[in-house]
């Protein structure tokens, strides 16, 4: 394993609480990296808006917080919805690492856990490890299905998958864009999927930026070429489902 230069790195730290923040921090100080370089938040919402606002090199999570837990935090990432790649690596900071989330992170291909309360050498040795291996590919759209068991996910992802009504044929409030022309957090008025069939979004959820770019860039795997979006009034009336 090859050693990564610390001091190029911009970490992200997800904690609720400010005492083991502070102590990362300081550790990371302590090799090398500059502060400037290091971005704190206190739960999983705050992480996602800084996420969209911040290019960062990985992130250390805890995975107990409210009302957005790491696990859910993990999975927005993977789905793609953050402005940071949705391979990005992540690492789990945790009092207990029981089998379930064990198995739950490697099904998000989270990059392993450090103890908590977190050791120097540990949280360097898991960045070490965790920028150095082969990362997963990029299909934001393979994450969806992996339920993590809480509220939110049931609240945000699960309803996603409820049965829906058929789509009404009386009055058309849709429209065919091409792939090109799409813009960033429109909502799909019908499924979205690929050109083999499997479903990719469903209808009601809202397309991010990193998922049209994985379409135009891995556009032969994904074949798709037209998307079917809500027309905006339609979208505005349901300020609901604007978000995924």
């Amino acid at each position: 394993m090859s050693s990564v230069d610390l001091a190029r790195l911009r970490i992200m730290i997800v904690d609720d609480q400010t005492l083991v923040r502070s102590l990362i921090s300081q550790a990371l100080q302590n090799m090398g990296i500059k502060q400037d370089r290091i971005f704190q938040a206190a739960d999983g919402t705050t992480a996602m808006r800084l996420l969209d606002i911040r290019g960062v090199d990985i992130v250390l999570c805890d995975v107990q917080m409210q009302p957005m837990n790491g696990m859910d935090l993990l999975k927005e990432l993977r789905c793609g919805h953050t402005a940071n790649a949705s391979n990005l690596p992540f690492v789990f900071l945790s009092g207990h690492a029981d089998r379930t989330n064990v198995v739950l992170a490697s099904q998000l291909h989270a990059d392993g856990f450090v103890v908590k309360p977190p050791k120097p050498a540990e949280v360097e040795k898991s960045i070490q490890v965790a920028m150095s291996r082969n990362r997963p590919e990029i299909d934001p759209f393979s994450y969806y299905h992996v339920a993590t068991g809480t509220e939110y996910d049931k609240k945000v992802f699960g309803r996603l998958f409820e049965t829906r009504a058929p789509v009404s044929q009386d009055e058309p409030a849709e429209k065919c864009l091409s792939l090109d022309t799409v813009k960033p957090g429109s909502v799909l008025a019908r499924d979205l999927r690929s050109k083999a069939g499997h479903l990719l979004l469903p209808r009601g959820a809202s397309i991010s930026a990193n998922q049209l770019n994985v379409l135009r860039d891995f556009s032969e795997r994904y074949g798709v070429a037209l998307i079917y979006v809500a027309n905006s009034d339609e979208a505005a009336a349901n300020p609901s489902v604007a978000r995924h």
